[in-house]
């Protein structure tokens, strides 16, 4: 048994080396760190034929399944929607159950409307078996025609053709998530029984619009951070709740719209209450949705309590432990008190939940390089967020963050300026251009970029909250600075290391005001 240099974890000797944790694997030899197991294949895999790569996977009590966007057959693009938001359904169920891991509704976004082989997909997602599945859509009738396939060695586990009315879709989910399971021969407790194939709504004009909506959202999460997007999964949602206010799946689909617009840059103090609204409700009409359960974690964080923030995330690690998003929210929750190498630890249990998340996870474990200044590992972090996804704003947001810090203030302006360029609705993370601009004594545009409008975000977000202090600090408004400085301790920020080694604060350091935050902290 070894132990990797990089990511800390166990891994057994072989002539591949395996990390014990989900299939991540490690390569031996010098200039080889801990990747994942689809870049092992790359550099030394060898298969029995040696044309075909065959995957070896660290020993493991739970099986690892990945759902494949449905294949729209028809043509009809009046039901394109069904290709994302059916596989979408069919693992928020699968997602119930605590002895199966399932990959999220992220990592199989890339796959829309490609023609990747299911065997090659499961090979890149580090799964046991892999659902390809696609559809033939009527105003009467709808077919799907299924196959759970085994990776490891191709073989089709089953195969079968559903046919249900149209006016019944939920049916075809049911009945392939049911399958699934039995082909998995899995064994099921009393609980999860009574869960899988519970009406989420008896009205199914309520679902389909939950599904397009579903789509809608992923399609603004996972490819295009539009307004646009994120603006009509709100209406399908509103319309889902409103032909049944029971529908709790739609509520929460609701609140996860507003609560994204808030992540992802655009919202505020106001989205933060729509989202709050929505997911007590959803809580309030079904408990145990996870994805309510992680989104009220951010939102109690918004609002300062990180005692509320804990409790939804014990939550979810009991009852729903294989849930990818609680590894970010418990990295966050590490990273804000200071504890660098557990934030680590989570984040590196988010990639191996959801590989789709590298962009994501690699951008966050840059931000605590940085705080330990360590700039060159942090733009490493950076490197490898960008070669996944080389347009995603929040990696070249956090790259202007390590560059600032780094010293390298003109290309973070450059940068800063090119992204709010492409992502015009992100005004919410205007104070970290502030802080840049300040810092090349920049004044007016400093000024501009901390408007009431500009600081919507950082009302409810303690890094923003931060950015913005730090450019006060840096204009030598000290009243000012301190005011977002307590903000961001009331919102969460409680890492007194970044607060004594940050040199932007150093106009502050002689300030009682300032003494006094740290023995807050300390408290």
């Amino acid at each position: 048994m070894k132990r990797c240099p990089e990511c800390r974890r166990d891994y057994y000797d072989d002539s591949l080396l395996y990390c014990l944790d989900d299939g991540s694997a490690l390569l031996d030899g010098p200039g080889f760190g801990c990747e994942p197991a689809t870049a092992v294949l790359r550099h030394r895999a060898v298969a029995p034929d040696e044309t075909t790569p065959t995957l070896k996977f660290a020993p493991s009590e739970k099986k690892t399944i990945a759902i494949l966007p449905f294949k729209n057959l028809t043509g009809n693009e009046g039901c394109q929607f069904y290709e994302f938001s059916l596989a979408d359904a069919v693992i928020t169920e699968l997602a119930r159950l605590q002895s199966l891991i399932v990959r999220p509704s992220s990592i199989i976004a890339r796959y829309l409307g490609s023609n990747t082989d299911p065997r090659e997909a499961g090979l890149e997602m580090m799964v046991d078996s892999v659902l390809s599945a696609g559809f033939i859509y009527s105003e009467e009738r709808v077919r799907v025609t299924a196959q759970l396939i085994e990776v490891s060695t191709g073989r089709i586990i089953w195969s079968e053709s559903i046919d249900s009315s149209s006016g019944d879709i939920f049916a075809v989910q049911d009945t392939i998530t049911r399958r699934i399971l039995d082909g998995l021969d899995f064994n099921l407790s009393l609980s999860e029984q009574e869960s899988v194939g519970q009406r989420p709504t008896k009205s199914h004009e309520a679902y389909e619009e939950y599904l397009r909506g579903r789509d809608k959202l992923g399609r603004f999460m996972f490819r295009t951070l539009l307004l646009t997007d994120c603006d009509a999964a709100i209406q399908c949602f509103v319309k889902a709740t409103d032909l049944d206010p029971e529908f709790a799946l739609a509520w929460s689909g609701l609140g996860a719209c507003f609560a994204n617009k808030t992540s992802k840059g655009i919202g505020g103090r106001e989205e933060v209450s729509q989202a709050r609204t929505a997911l007590e409700k959803a809580l309030s009409l079904d408990p145990s949705i996870s994805e309510a359960h992680v989104l009220m974690g951010y939102l109690h964080l918004a609002s300062g309590d990180k005692t509320k923030a804990r409790a939804e995330l014990d939550y979810v690690q009991n009852e729903y432990p294989n849930t990818a998003a609680t590894y970010f929210l418990k990295g966050l929750l590490h990273r804000l008190d200071g504890e660098y190498d557990e934030a680590l630890d989570s984040w590196a249990k988010l990639e191996r939940l959801d590989p789709a998340s590298i962009a994501v996870s690699s951008s966050v474990r840059a931000r605590v390089y940085c705080l330990q200044g360590n700039h060159e590992r942090a733009l490493e972090e950076l490197g490898r967020a960008g070669a996944a996804e080389p347009n995603h704003p929040l990696v070249k947001l956090f790259r202007v963050e390590v560059l600032f810090y780094s010293g390298n203030v003109g290309e973070a302006s450059r940068l800063m300026g090119l992204l709010l360029d492409e992502n015009p609705q992100m005004d919410g993370v205007r104070p970290l251009l502030a802080l840049v601009l300040a810092a090349q004594n920049r004044r007016d545009e400093a000024n501009e970029n901390l408007s009431e409008n500009a600081l919507r975000l950082a009302y409810v977000d303690q890094d923003v909250a931060y950015w913005t202090a730090s450019a006060y600090a840096l204009l030598r408004e000290k009243d000012a600075a301190f005011e977002w400085l307590e903000r961001a301790v009331n919102l969460g920020l409680g890492d007194k290391i970044r607060f004594q080694a940050d040199k932007v604060l150093e106009t502050l350091r002689d300030d009682t005001r300032f003494r006094e935050l740290l023995e807050r902290i300390s408290a």
